[in-house]
Formats: structure tokens, C-alpha cells, sequence
């Protein structure tokens, strides 16, 4: 799906961005690495990228919440 007309990019270009370690994930720099480093024309986009990094940011905390899990919990009964 494509997140700007303007200058156009995708939801996947979006992506690709969000894991690049090279590229900080603020709206800003998100939208600089998708279209080339062109500005925003008319900004409607913005909200849809923040959107996604909010749901990036959101998973990588399960993620990690789901890492520090121990593999197998051992439960003990009372004798």
C-alpha cells in the first residue's frame, strides 16, 4: 500500500526502514530514508508513519517481554 502519493513510497519501504539500524525512527528520518531525502509536501502521510512506528515500537516490547520468558517454568507443589 503506498503511505505517500507525493513522493511516492510504501508500507514496505516503511518497514525496511523501521529495522535499519542506520535510521533513528522518528517520523523525520522515516520519511527522508522512503522518499530519497525529499521533505513532505502536504503531510498527510505523517500520521500513517507514526501509526507504524508506534506499532513497530509495540511489537519489539512484546518481542522482548516474550525473550525474557523463561523456555519452561517448573512449578513446585508443597509436600
Amino acid at each position: 500500500m503506498y503511505v505517500c502519493i507525493c513522493n511516492p513510497f510504501t508500507d514496505k519501504d516503511v518497514k525496511a526502514a523501521l529495522e535499519n539500524p542506520d535510521v533513528r525512527n522518528t517520523p523525520a528520518q522515516i520519511y527522508k530514508c522512503c522518499s530519497g531525502g525529499e521533505r513532505p509536501n502536504c503531510g498527510t502521510c505523517l500520521c500513517e508513519i507514526k501509526d507504524m512506528i508506534v506499532d513497530h515500537q509495540s511489537a519489539l516490547g512484546v518481542q522482548k517481554i516474550k525473550e525474557d520468558l523463561p523456555a519452561s517454568v517448573e512449578f513446585q507443589t508443597a509436600e
